[in-house]
């Protein structure tokens, strides 16, 4: 009994080894969501650093545990593959996002780069609040192949449905303009998106609220809503 005992403790302590460096990567993000460190600090020190080791120590105890899985099947399978999953999944995630978030790519991106659309005041004043005034900007608004401008004069009523298919949340709609809002799941990092009525042609804007490397997500944003600015513009069928 007593050696039973000892063995379910240690396979605990290895799943709970294993375990750490996922947990660790979840704390960092729901964290950085609730407002309680900055997407940095999350980033850099809790996600690449500390989960990065503890996500190592886990691939670890993960070995252990197969072993032990070979010797009592029925009582470590489980946990060893739940634990295999989870280290997996975070290495690997950890793996191909590194550079993402640590190579500085496009992140104000517009579909017109000589005049580019401006912010609103509510939008300039959300983007001021969580620092994008002190982001080091550079001459302008960089190139980005897919953020093209639409050939058409859109309502703002189709603008602000172009940018919630975008996955935006629209926060502001007027007169040949309409602007949203889009907050990574993860790490709540935010994208701003600003839709430009003019006749004969709709251009548009989206904008990382900080300088926080994140790989080339402003351009795929911004490529997604030309393409669904597009699709509204386009006549619907029997129209």
């Amino acid at each position: 009994m007593a050696g039973g005992g000892s063995r379910s403790g240690g396979t605990a302590w290895l799943v709970a080894g294993a375990l750490a460096g996922p947990l660790c990567v979840f704390a960092a993000s729901m964290g950085t969501r609730g407002g309680f460190w900055s997407p940095d600090f999350a980033l850099d020190v809790l996600t690449f650093r500390v989960g990065a080791g503890l996500t190592a120590m886990g691939a670890v105890c993960i070995v252990v545990l197969a072993f032990q899985s070979m010797r009592r099947p029925k009582a470590v399978g489980l946990a060893a593959a739940v634990s295999v999953l989870a280290v997996g999944a975070t290495a690997a995630g950890l793996i191909l996002r590194w550079p993402a978030f640590n190579e500085l790519q496009a992140w104000d991106v517009s579909s017109d780069r000589d005049d580019p659309p401006g912010f609103s005041r509510i939008l300039a004043g959300r983007r001021a609040a969580e620092g994008a005034a002190r982001a080091p900007s550079p001459a302008g608004p960089q190139a980005c192949p897919g953020a093209v401008s639409v050939p058409s004069q859109l309502t703002p009523e189709a603008a602000s449905a172009a940018l919630e298919d975008a996955g935006f949340t629209v926060i502001g709609a007027a007169a040949f303009r309409a602007e949203g809002e889009r907050r990574g799941f993860w790490f709540g990092l935010a994208h701003d998106a600003v839709v430009r009525i003019r006749p004969g042609r709709t251009d548009l804007r989206v904008t990382a609220r900080t300088a926080r490397a994140q790989g080339e997500e402003t351009c795929r944003l911004a490529s997604a809503l030309s393409r669904a600015l597009a699709a509204r513009a386009e006549p619907q069928p029997g129209a």
